[in-house]
């Protein structure tokens, strides 16, 4: 069996400056001789191992952890061994083993403890055997100014201005059915001032599971608001993120293709290497013209080459020398950009064009397939550009979609290999697109038209809101090849339904997510969610303030009875004060990743989340996993409020194929305890982080 428990250094309040980024260097364990066994070394903080104690230095301050009972014969072993740590002094020169993990057996009978480095923070596990007795686990700390537990049940040891929290034990055990059950697990500090951890029941013969570890995080700021939109990452542990900013100091790089801040808000893209540190920030830069840019969607390719879209009104906009359109006009357009960070400057700027006719565009959505460049977005211009087999020529009225398709290795008007309108008589809005390995793609958003484009083996052929007025999600899927249309259909019920993203599944199926106002949005009988949970509130208000929840359906599109068999899997996702999600993807065994914000105190969340309650100012983010093949009952894998005093939104998410998890987005307050954000509190500051499931 084995018992784990969390401890985070918060090191905040010792940082010389705010930082912007927050500083997540890797620990490292290294031997020594002498009374301290073993060191291990972190920004702003140093710990030695003794047989004894452990000591946290914290500037001036010391830090004393024993554990009271325990064996001072237990012994020391590194595991898993780092690059070894070389020093330097005068004509002496040392080459130190290092190793990322530090156990210590027998601490207690059967009870065994190991050290490890979460980013810049230091945590133990309580590794307890069949039969041993955790009620022997005690902790005592000393040099602090005062030791309590604070209303999360967190261990708080004050050191003047500062604070060291660890955080409350969170455990749970997973049934032989897939059913998670809590387990009952609280700190607290007994007459002779030692922590101790209270068990609920359990059974003895089932693993217990902790809570998962953010493996690394941090804050994206400058001085003004700044917003995280969209996170990527690629094999080499590097993570992508974009967003918008409002600052002339972001953080930007000496090789960036843009150093200075264009002016009113501007596009930013930054890489990052957590293993580097203090130094994590590989290349970062601005992407703007003197009036407003705002991102909307990135994608990065397996080269880490990023791609962006958006809207800008800047004339001075950075544009290649291949681009397809070199100037706009003074109304809004979309952008579309290829950014490769591997090269310094302008060098970088391998492909970027304004996209749009004579009057409005937006550019929502953007993915990346056998070198081209897909686009989708909105257009109000009757000259919006149209290059091959187009499905639609013309556009019928208001905001019609559109679907472009490039080629960066092509130069003006060669470089748009296909393009089209996508609309009905009323308002049509995609918010996004995937491609599938035969070059098909895929659009999906909201539409207000009632003559929608729809096939003959449609899920849905008809609109459903002729009384209302209100919007229906939609899913089309086309040859650019040929300009035929191979399926298209509404998705939604008797209020508003938008669909915000799309995930193509390997069998062909097609995975939609985002948020329904609609008590009979389509279900299947699988569903972790049947019901509507705003329901009984819309009932006692106009249904126009009527809350919304999140929704994740699958379609068949091959499906030759699409009633019977089109609907494979659809379920709503919330609580009943109002969800949505953002960001959709699907991991290596089947699950769905979801990212976006709620209003809802009774959002459902698991035993194992980071944050299981709402922080009560707010908007809050939201994580969450959804496997569809599961009973209803042991669907939610996962689920977690992103939250803190203020507001949160979890704009994008990504997962790798070891599971670990990328999530993005925006705070205007700490939600970490070892970060540090911009003494201008309540402004927007971009947030990211990686976390795992153990």
């Amino acid at each position: 069996m084995r018992f784990v428990l969390a401890f985070s250094f918060c090191i905040s309040a010792f940082a010389n400056s705010p930082a912007k980024v927050l500083d997540t260097a890797l620990i490292r364990f290294e031997p020594r001789s002498g009374v301290t066994r073993w060191i291990a070394k972190g920004l702003n903080h140093s710990i030695g191992f003794t047989d004894r104690s452990t000591l946290l230095r914290l500037g001036d301050r010391t830090v004393t952890l024993t554990l009271p009972g325990s064996s001072r014969r237990a012994r020391f072993d590194g595991t898993e061994p780092l690059v070894s740590t070389n020093y330097f002094s005068g004509s002496h020169y040392a080459s130190v083993p290092t190793f990322s993990r530090l156990h210590r057996m027998a601490v207690y009978p059967g009870i065994d403890v190991v050290y490890y480095g979460n980013g810049g923070e230091l945590e133990y596990d309580f590794e307890i055997a069949p039969g041993a007795n955790p009620s022997a686990i005690r902790m005592r700390f000393d040099g602090a100014d005062r030791v309590r537990l604070n209303q999360r049940g967190e261990v708080v040891l004050s050191l003047g201005a500062g604070e060291i929290v660890q955080r409350t034990p969170v455990v749970y055990q997973r049934r032989p059915s897939g059913e998670i059950v809590a387990v009952k697990s609280a700190y607290r500090i007994d007459q002779r001032g030692d922590v101790r951890v209270d068990l609920g029941e359990y059974n003895p013969e089932d693993r217990l599971v902790v809570d998962p570890a953010i493996t690394y995080s941090a804050y994206l700021q400058g001085s003004s608001p700044d917003i995280a939109i969209a996170i990527a990452h690629d094999a080499n542990g590097n993570i992508y993120l974009a967003g918008n900013t409002w600052s002339t100091d972001f953080p930007v790089t000496p090789d960036a293709e843009q150093l200075t801040y264009g002016g009113n808000s501007d596009v930013w893209v930054m890489k990052l290497n957590p293993s580097l540190g203090s130094s994590a920030i590989v290349y970062c830069t601005y992407l703007g013209g003197a009036a407003i840019e705002t991102l909307k969607a990135m994608t990065v390719d397996a080269n880490g080459v990023v791609y962006l879209t958006g809207t800008t009104n800047s004339s001075g906009f950075p544009v290649s020398s291949g681009a397809l359109q070199s100037t706009i006009t003074s109304n809004t357009h979309a952008f579309v950009t290829m950014l490769d960070p591997s090269q310094a400057g302008s060098a970088g700027l391998i492909y970027s064009t304004y996209l749009g006719g004579a009057n409005t565009e937006e550019g929502d959505a953007i993915v990346v397939a056998n070198g081209k460049i897909y686009v989708t977005g909105n257009t109000t211009s009757d000259n919006f550009p149209l290059v091959g087999a187009s499905l639609q020529t013309t556009r019928v009225s208001g905001f019609d979609g559109f679907i472009a398709e490039f080629d960066p290795t092509q130069s003006g008007a060669s470089s748009l290999i296909y393009s089209t309108y996508l609309g009905g008589s009323g308002q049509d809005l995609p918010h996004a697109i995937a491609v599938d390995p035969a070059g098909n793609i895929y659009v999906a958003g909201i539409t207000y038209s009632n003559d929608f484009p729809t096939t003959p083996t449609s899920y849905q052929p008809f609109y459903s809101n002729n009384q209302q007025g209100d919007g229906d999600g939609f899913l089309t899927e086309l040859n650019p090849n040929t300009g035929v249309m191979l399926y298209s259909t509404y998705l939604g019920g008797t209020l508003t339904d938008d669909v915000k993203k799309i995930v193509v599944e390997p069998g062909g199926h097609v995975a939609l997510a985002g948020f329904t106002q609609s008590f009979d949005f389509p279900i299947s009988q699988s569903a972790y969610q049947p019901a509507f949970k705003p329901q009984a509130a819309c009932q006692l208000n106009p249904v126009y303030t009527c809350a919304p929840n999140g929704f994740l359906t699958i379609l068949d599109l091959t499906a030759t009875t699409p009633l019977v068999q089109g609907l494979v899997y659809s379920t709503y996702f919330g609580g009943t004060g109002g969800d949505v999600v953002l960001d959709l993807r699907r991991d290596s065994a089947g699950r769905y990743v979801m990212g976006g914000y709620t209003l809802s105190s009774d959002f459902p969340v698991t035993a194992n989340a980071l944050s299981s309650t709402t922080s009560g100012f707010g908007i809050d983010g939201f994580i969450a996993i959804l496997d569809p093949v599961k009973p209803p009952s042991s669907q939610l894998v996962y689920s977690s409020y992103v939250t803190g005093p203020g507001f949160q939104v979890v704009y994008g998410v990504d997962v790798d194929t070891s599971g670990l998890i990328y999530a993005a987005g925006f705070s205007t307050s700490n939600l970490f305890t070892n970060g540090v954000l911009d003494s201008n509190k309540g402004k927007m500051s971009g947030f990211m982080l990686t976390m795992t499931l153990q």
